[in-house]
């Protein structure tokens, strides 16, 4: 008779990730750390350090509130659910941040909405410290002002903001456009103050990246 075989390390590991995974598909997006646990029953800190292992390798994604998780790309793709217009448009942010040292974020702006803003895909490794402020006072970040100043009829090509949110730190937002002008979106850095300050390396960083996730974001509205 075989003896079975008893797991190392490494296997318990791979089976409470995957546990995780069934978790997460079960009780649906927005499930929490502190939910997956206590059903688990799993240690906090071996459910945080597997939850993250399995966000940065895409297998789970934050809701857009940073709350809870979903599943990711990478489960869509093993079971053969073909990319949408937000998976392409989420994956031209992805490549913003793999160059970026920083945070990276991207805001759609719906006019006919309330709010008008949606934090469509928000840098899980820098999260903005407040979302509910920058949605609900725009002149207090620079995403905000770029949606006032175009609610103006303004067209700035940039906004930035220092020190309001988090004392030492800012954020500069460019705006992104469809074809016929309107304002669709805003792509957003968040950085130390310094780096803010320096506008126009920080442009000349993003503007090639902007253009890229225009394309993306028009042809996903």
């Amino acid at each position: 008779m075989t003896r079975a075989l008893r797991p190392d390390a490494g296997s318990r590991s791979a089976l409470a990730a995957l546990s995780i995974i069934e978790e997460v598909a079960a009780g649906g997006p927005g499930i929490t750390a502190l939910e997956i646990t206590h059903r688990l029953r799993m240690s906090r800190s071996s459910a945080y350090r597997l939850l993250a292992v399995l966000l940065e390798n895409e297998y789970l994604v934050r809701t857009p509130d940073l709350g809870g998780f979903a599943l990711g790309r990478r489960i869509d793709r093993l079971v053969g659910i073909p990319s949408t217009p937000a998976d392409r448009l989420r994956e031209a942010v992805d490549a913003v941040r793999a160059e970026a040292r920083f945070g990276i974020h991207l805001v759609l702006h719906r006019p006919k909405r309330q709010p008008v803003l949606e934090l469509f895909d928000i840098d899980p490794d820098f999260p903005l410290s407040d979302p509910a402020r920058v949605i609900a006072e725009p002149e207090c970040s620079a995403i905000g002002r770029i949606v006032a100043a175009d609610a103006r009829g303004e067209r700035p090509a940039f906004s930035t903001q220092r020190g309001i949110l988090v004392p030492g730190h800012g954020c500069l937002a460019l705006p992104i456009r469809g074809a016929d002008d309107s304002l669709v979106a805003v792509l957003a850095a968040s950085a130390p103050s310094h780096r803010v300050a320096d506008a126009d390396t920080l442009m000349t960083f993003l503007t090639p990246h902007a253009r890229a996730v225009t394309l993306a974001c028009t042809t996903s509205a």
